[in-house]
């Protein structure tokens, strides 16, 4: 009986891997593969990231990562340094949130090997916010802000307020800094 339920958690998460992947390739999704060569080379396509989409897939069934205390607030031209522990389990998720402010940007600095993806980066803004690419510089992935791009800057998504960063078993340190002007401040849930 154990071993049925565990071929059916495989197969599910398969199916939803699947799902996730063909929704990255869908035409809505912002980062359409091209038709023939001369879009390829115009545009500048590039095929989506493994690790993202499988960090989608996983992240509700990997274990949260406790932080005391939960809320992180940086000032304008400021950082602030968190240290994540390390653990017995293979990966955790930091899940944040931005409770207050404009943006922040994370970052997690970890040690690069093989299925892993470091560092990594994840800018959280309300849905709606604007910046200009001096107020983003190199904080947010150049495939964030791809997706987000427009006129002369970049504009947020409703999804955007939340985000997800793996944390592996060494821990690390996870880096924030605000987005443009004034303060902002994120909750690990």
């Amino acid at each position: 009986m154990r071993l049925l339920i565990v071929i059916l958690v495989l197969v599910g998460v398969a199916f939803a891997a699947v799902i996730a992947f063909g929704s990255l390739r869908s035409p809505d999704s912002g980062n359409p593969p091209p038709s023939d060569q001369e879009a390829l080379e115009e545009k500048g396509w590039e095929p989506p990231d493994w690790a993202a989409a499988m960090n989608a897939v996983m992240s509700p069934f990997a274990p949260g990562l406790e932080m005391t205390p939960a809320r992180v607030s940086v000032n304008a031209g400021a950082e602030v340094e968190r240290r994540a522990p390390a653990a017995d389990e293979d990966l955790r998720m930091a899940r944040l949130a931005l409770t207050s402010g404009r943006g922040i940007a994370v970052e997690y600095g970890c040690r690069d090997g093989e299925g892993r993806s470091c560092p990594q980066k994840a800018c959280l803004c309300p849905s709606g916010a604007t910046f200009t690419d001096a107020e983003i510089g190199d904080l947010c992935t150049d495939g964030w802000e791809k997706r987000r791009r427009t006129g002369g800057g970049v504009r947020c998504r409703a999804e955007d307020s939340e985000a997800t960063i793996v944390i592996y078993p060494e821990g690390g340190k996870l880096v924030f800094r605000p987005l443009g002007a004034g303060a902002a401040t994120a909750e690990f849930r």
